[in-house]
């Protein structure tokens, strides 16, 4: 039986006998299903068995020789589309030329089984070399094919990454760069050639320290890594940048490089920080608010309960104040509370929190004083200041303040304890007739009646 005719009649049989040669050997097609793995192998051994039985003139003999295609052009010959499937299946060139090979020598094992005195024969020897140049014809179209979707991938892959924004990168294990889009080396001044192989520390990049270590992170945890993080280019102006690191993984799991995506998030930024801002600040006075205010005392009193350090809550009521404001109107009484908040924050450190929680109702937690009797010099000052004349317009305007103490921990161990005391002390002081300070303590009347929720 010519050759031609046995690959007809034994496909199922050649295509089985691959499929253990495939399943055991090439990686790739260990997680394929059965219809994938045997993917146009029918149609490829069909045209084999065509051309086989097709006469030959001397000229496609020569040709065939020297390894030329006879249809040189050609993208939809069966070898050609199974090269590009085997590519999308991921495939490496290798692992589809072995297919061929295995494929050869199936037909060939199982074609002399039959009649092992095939080769001492002209024509069957001539059918043998013709099965072989048809073997390599179809490796050749699929390999071409291969390339061809590979460098149309890697077109696609670079006309993407150029026309993007945001800033995209890869890099080795120890943090040099490998790739790096358009957009991120006109950010950077740099062509590509020569950012490769240099790492932030390289190129001066003030957050290179925070970069590396996102980087390794990476490596480390073999997971992505988010951060924000704030460059400022030659301009000047100050940009902030989403950066999401992720690990590239090999076939066995481990780490071959890391990607890395930057994402402009300057006005998001400023959109959250402004929101966090009208959240968190009084907007009269520009100082903290009610919510920012308890949220402060409760951090530092956790802070100074495990350092086992004091601290001063003033409890801080302006006197007169509603006279000044029925007398002159509400401008007037919001001025007078700018000014009043601008004296109050002017008496105590960077350190320390002035805060405003409604009306005229201000507070002040006053940290690391070295001792005691500095809380009652730090009250005393900002009393002094607040019954100092204020000029609004062409108004002279006088108040005072009462203002209440409480002390952490001596006087509670709790932030709504020691804020109901500091009020306690503030009211007791305004029924003295205002215009002093009082330091809490036990004996002081309790019946204020005021509820200070958060």
């Amino acid at each position: 039986m010519r050759l031609s005719a046995f690959i007809l009649n034994n496909i199922e049989e050649i295509i089985k006998e691959w499929e253990v040669f495939a399943k055991t050997f090439l990686p790739e097609a260990q997680n394929i299903d059965k219809e994938q793995l045997r993917d146009h192998l029918d149609e490829i051994l069909r045209t084999i068995a065509a051309d086989l039985a097709r006469p030959e003139t001397v000229h496609e003999q020569i040709e065939k020789s020297k390894g030329q295609s006879l249809t040189p052009n050609r993208d939809d010959t069966a070898a050609t589309i199974h090269g590009a499937y085997r590519r999308l299946l991921g495939f490496s060139l290798n692992s589809m030329v072995a297919e061929y090979r295995a494929l050869r020598a199936s037909v060939i094992r199982l074609w002399l089984e039959e009649n092992p005195e095939r080769l001492s024969s002209v024509i069957y020897f001539g059918d043998l070399i013709r099965f072989n140049e048809a073997i390599d014809q179809s490796i050749t179209e699929a390999a071409l094919s291969y390339s061809t979707e590979r460098e149309h991938d890697s077109r696609m892959f670079e006309t993407i990454m150029t026309s993007c924004h945001d800033l995209i990168s890869s890099f080795d294990l120890e943090g040099r760069f490998l790739y790096a889009n358009k957009a991120l080396t006109e950010l950077l001044g740099l062509t590509l050639d020569k950012l490769v192989g240099k790492n932030h520390f390289d190129l001066d990049v003030p957050v290179a320290a925070e970069l590396k270590g996102l980087i390794e992170q990476t490596i480390r945890n073999k997971k992505p890594v988010c951060e924000e993080l704030p460059y400022t280019p030659g301009s000047g102006t100050e940009e902030w940048y989403e950066y999401i690191f992720t690990p590239v993984l090999g076939n066995e799991g481990n780490i071959e490089a890391v990607a890395c995506i930057g994402r402009k998030v300057t006005e998001r930024k400023a959109s959250e920080d402004n929101n966090w801002y009208k959240a968190n600040y009084d907007e009269l006075t520009g100082l903290p608010n009610r919510s920012l205010f308890f949220n402060r005392l409760e951090e530092y009193i956790t802070q100074f309960e495990r350092a086992g350090r004091p601290l001063a809550l003033l409890f801080i009521d302006l006197d007169l104040f509603k006279e000044v404001n029925d007398r002159f109107g509400h401008e007037t009484g919001d001025s007078l509370l700018q000014k009043a908040a601008e004296r109050i924050h002017s008496c105590v450190r960077q350190s320390d929190t002035a805060a405003r929680l409604g009306g005229d109702e201000f507070t002040v937690i006053l940290l690391n004083l070295p001792k005691p009797e500095q809380v009652e010099i730090v009250v005393e000052k900002i009393r002094q200041r607040l019954a100092e004349p204020f000029q609004i317009d062409q108004h002279t305007v006088q108040i005072s303040a009462s203002i209440g103490v409480a002390l952490y921990p001596q006087d509670a161990s709790i932030v709504d304890q020691l804020v109901h005391h500091a009020d306690v002390a503030m009211y007791a002081s305004k029924k003295a007739g205002g215009n002093q300070f009082i330091v809490f303590s036990p004996h002081l009347t309790q019946t204020s009646g005021r509820q200070l929720g958060r």
